[in-house]
């Protein structure tokens, strides 16, 4: 399953950090609870105006964060939600995508 299919999808309601979140449950310290952290860091909110995809992906491998933002603003020309909406008009569910493959990249799974 891709994240993208978790998001706003009605039966889970995932926004896009929940969605790489909930994919890649096993790799946070705090498997239990972290979708539902994540709740507050879609829709642009993130640290630092992050695409909430790419902090969940961050948060995910902390020593790898560094290494996931490059190749996510490689893949799609930015980091922050309000730049891939504005300027490379990069649609939510492909960002979700993106992340979700680096992370899988990342950790070997």
């Amino acid at each position: 399953m891709k994240a993208s299919e978790t998001f706003h999808n009605p039966a889970f309601g995932h926004n896009c950090a929940q969605a790489v979140a909930y994919k890649h449950t096993q790799l946070y310290a705090n498997p239990s609870t972290i979708v539902e952290e994540m709740k507050a860091n879609g829709g642009g909110r993130a640290e630092s105006g992050l695409c909430g995809a790419l902090y969940a992906a961050m948060k995910a491998c902390p020593q790898f964060a560094e290494q996931i933002k490059e190749e996510f603003v490689k893949q799609a020309g930015f980091a922050t939600c309000k730049e891939l909406k504005q300027s490379a008009k990069v649609p939510c569910p492909r960002c979700v995508d993106i992340a979700d493959e680096i992370l899988a990249e990342v950790t070997n799974k």
